[in-house]
């Protein structure tokens, strides 16, 4: 699946992985609001994180990212290969480009559409 639509997610640095020349290995993490609220009256919200491959105009910008640092997806894919072997899927996501994200700019929402 390819999407060139914005999605603001929280990048966090994978230590076990090793890094390629032609690949960077994070993971990304969306926020996703329910209609629960907590004890405080805020929005409680879920968390979806996946693997992410960071290839592209996107290898070099992510080479510079801290942990927890707010990107804005916008060239990237779903990709879930099948191992046979294994009898198992590995889903990640491949991001080709992002930019910064300003903090406080959604409140955790995403403009996904």
């Amino acid at each position: 699946m390819y999407s060139t639509t914005d999605v603001r997610v929280n990048f966090f640095i994978d230590s076990k992985a090793k890094q390629g020349e032609n690949v960077f290995y994070g993971r990304v993490s969306e926020p996703i609001k329910t209609e629960e609220i907590n004890d405080k009256g805020k929005y409680i919200y879920e968390y979806e994180t996946w693997n992410a491959r960071f290839v592209g105009d996107a290898l070099e910008k992510a080479r510079t990212l801290a942990d927890k640092t707010r990107i804005t997806l916008k060239v990237w894919s779903a990709r879930n290969p099948y191992n046979k072997e294994q009898g198992k899927s590995f889903p990640y996501l491949l991001i080709s480009d992002f930019d910064l994200s300003e903090k406080g700019a959604d409140n955790g929402t995403n403009n996904i559409g």
